[in-house]
């Protein structure tokens, strides 16, 4: 009997412990992802490849507009010289690029940071990086970033610095960068996730205990 007892308080306290392993962001459950841009397919270190879409972690990474001249972005392996590194793979936007990402599902997500630095050495100025959010009620929410003009390529300063997002910057649809030249690492953003109803959880419960109760007769 304390067996089953064992398993059952498990079985009741499984929902508590499956809810607070994720993080609430706007309305209803969220988990958090972080997009580190290591692929696949992999980006060698030492190579660039000028693309028009990527995929990670159920996110795609395209151009505002993939119709537009010279449209697309740069997924950098790293490990060039002149140009930002961290020892690992990053997006590169260079003139007239531009970046848009989004779930494929269509889910709601909240942006939480991002690592970002100047485009490269031959141009290391400061850059201000604009983020443009579509929330899912149909409003827009902006942030502009500066980045701090400190850049030496493969040298030992750090290239990447990390900003966080605010609260506006919630239950989003997708999330437009209109702006060019900069360098972009480890998104991280939380991402809505269904929550089973109060009678599956039930239900789900019932079915267990009466597996633990049927095989316990049968010993």
């Amino acid at each position: 009997m304390k067996r089953v007892a064992h398993i059952v308080g498990f079985a009741l306290a499984f929902p508590i412990l499956f809810f607070t392993s994720r993080q609430s962001c706007g309305q209803g459950t969220f988990e958090t992802v972080h997009i580190t841009f290591e692929g696949p397919p992999p980006q060698p270190a030492g190579t660039g490849q000028v693309v028009q879409e990527y995929y990670e972690s159920g996110m795609s990474f395209t151009p505002i507009d993939p119709n537009a001249p010279w449209s697309g972005f740069t997924r950098s392996g790293g490990g060039i010289d002149f140009f930002p590194e961290n020892g690992t793979a990053y997006l590169l936007a260079g003139l007239t690029d531009t970046l848009k990402f989004s779930f494929t599902n269509g889910v709601v997500f909240c942006m939480l940071s991002v690592d970002l630095a100047e485009f490269s050495t031959v141009v290391p100025d400061a850059v201000t990086v604009r983020f443009v959010g579509y929330r899912h009620d149909g409003t827009i929410v902006t942030n502009h970033v500066t980045t701090d003009g400190i850049i030496d390529g493969t040298g030992p300063l750090a290239d990447f610095e990390t900003f966080y997002f605010s609260s506006p910057f919630t239950d989003l649809d997708r999330v437009e960068i209109p702006t060019y030249g900069w360098s972009l690492d480890n998104l991280v953003v939380s991402r809505n996730v269904p929550e089973p109803s109060t009678l599956a959880l039930f239900v789900g419960g019932c079915l267990l205990l009466t597996a633990v109760r049927y095989r316990t007769g049968r010993k």
